[in-house]
């Protein structure tokens, strides 16, 4: 199914979740100089312009990027300030300029984050099936997509796969518009993992109703590898049709991502409220191992 585009949903709450989380694993691995081959199974378009129709249309962004610009100033200065003022400044890159919620305009996609932080020695391959967002994301440029490969990006990641620099980093992270695509995802984890037992994998999920993740995560559970599993509700479940958070799984995580996750998101939780004002019972942000390190 080639129907998802993912222009309509860029730089919502979900995006944020995900990309944060890539770039904090990203940055706590380049502390060390050996180079990186980093996939990403389902590049998209790799660059989105948020006045374009697409954006427009739903406004999801306002949610995400939006409502964290209009905040910028007080995570910049919370306990992992360092982190989140790169991370505005890859948005700073993207404008030309400081940007601010009145000012944004453009949301990079997984690509081109993982481009920004892209050393001389590292290396980067993405995959998309979808022509529309492959046309797209070719006419972006190889120095913000990394290389481009036509095609599925689940069965494509296993085959390329040991690549020849020491470390590899893994974004896994489809639309899921089909529950096949649950069971596709913790095959193709399994695969990896059995190739390069040492590869750092990124899964995303998201929070929806069905909970067609719980099944997805419990096959993962029966593995050795460490995966600490991150998520972020942001809207009260069954409140609202869709999605209602988002998930991540680090295989392999560095050392303290968890530690460093929980501060990150402390004060993103005092951004997202019930529509009467009262914060949920439980807290927004949720970090715990689904395998044990030990």
């Amino acid at each position: 199914m080639l129907s998802y585009q993912h222009g309509y949903h860029a730089g919502n709450p979900a995006d944020i979740h995900k990309h944060f989380t890539l770039w904090a694993v990203t940055r706590r691995l380049q502390q060390k100089p050996a180079a990186i081959h980093f996939f990403d199974t389902h590049a998209g378009r790799g660059w989105y312009d948020l006045h374009g129709p697409q954006a427009q249309k739903n406004g999801e962004f306002r949610e995400g990027v939006e409502r964290l610009l209009s905040h910028r100033d007080a995570l910049e200065h919370s306990p992992i300030a360092e982190l989140w003022q790169s991370f505005f400044g890859v948005l700073d890159a993207a404008h030309g300029h400081p940007v601010a919620a009145e000012t944004l305009q453009f949301y990079p996609g997984s690509p081109a984050w993982v481009s920004a932080l892209r050393r001389e020695q590292d290396r980067h391959t993405v995959f998309e099936l979808h022509p529309t967002e492959l046309s797209e994301l070719n006419a972006v440029g190889e120095t913000r997509t990394g290389r481009v490969i036509y095609g599925d990006g689940l069965k494509g990641v296993v085959q390329q796969l040991p690549p020849q620099t020491p470390r590899l980093v893994i974004l896994i992270d489809p639309a899921y518009e089909n529950k096949e695509e649950y069971g596709a995802v913790a095959e193709t984890v399994a695969k990896a993992l059995k190739r390069c037992r040492h590869a750092v994998i990124l899964v995303w999920y998201p929070l929806l109703p069905a909970r067609r993740h719980e099944a997805m995560l419990a096959d993962m559970q029966q593995g050795s590898i460490p995966c600490l599993r991150s998520e972020f509700v942001y809207k009260p479940e069954g409140a609202v049709r869709g999605m209602y958070g988002s998930g991540m799984l680090i295989f392999n995580p560095p050392w303290q991502l968890d530690s460093q996750l929980r501060q990150a998101f402390l004060p993103v939780q005092d951004l997202y409220s019930l529509a009467d004002g009262k914060a949920p019972q439980n807290a927004l942000h949720h970090v715990d191992w689904l395998v044990s390190d030990t």
